[in-house]
């Protein structure tokens, strides 16, 4: 004869739920939380708009360094600058092989592009040697003062009225090379 199966139902205790005590947050605590979250993004986002800004000045100025060390090494070797016609991004004649390897064709960290431009006119002066950050193909360049008083600084004088550093004409970021 087969045994008779236990019984196979269990009860679990209930649990008594209090007036005013359901689960889930409160009005005043999901407050307190979105709070606390706007401070801290206040906090953040100004200090990574910092980080930005300075990111793209020490890409610049370490390209400028490498771009004037090619266009010396080149003045050294044959006597005198390249030419130029000022197209942006486009290498300047004999140039290939000094800025092959380098960021000249991409756009710069401040929007445009470089391009070379031998004896230059630019805010009523004229320069034998510059090399410019010029808006092109729907790339414009940064009108952001901060950012180009940022990148003056870590290159020059600070100031973008003087230096081998400064604004030419259309307000272009200008470094020059010679005087």
């Amino acid at each position: 004869m087969i045994p008779n199966p236990p019984n196979s139902t269990r009860s679990f205790p209930r649990r008594s739920r209090s007036r005013g005590s359901e689960e889930g947050f409160t009005l005043v605590e999901l407050s307190v939380v979105v709070f606390i979250i706007s401070i801290l993004a206040a906090l953040a986002v100004p200090a990574l708009k910092k980080v930005n800004l300075e990111a793209r000045s020490v890409t610049a100025a370490n390209d400028l360094r490498v771009f004037s060390g090619a266009f010396q090494t080149y003045a050294h070797e044959r006597g005198d600058w390249p030419p130029g016609n000022g197209t942006p991004g486009a290498f300047p004649v004999g140039m290939e092989g000094y800025l092959g390897q380098t960021s000249w064709q991409r756009i710069t960290p401040l929007g445009g592009y470089y391009t070379w431009d031998p004896n230059s006119m630019q805010q009523g002066e004229r320069y034998r040697a510059v090399i410019v950050i010029a808006s092109a193909n729907g790339n414009a360049v940064t009108s952001d003062v901060a950012q180009l008083v940022d990148l003056d600084r870590r290159i020059d004088d600070g100031d973008l009225t003087s230096g081998n550093f400064r604004l030419g004409f259309r307000n272009y970021p200008v470094f020059v090379l010679e005087h």
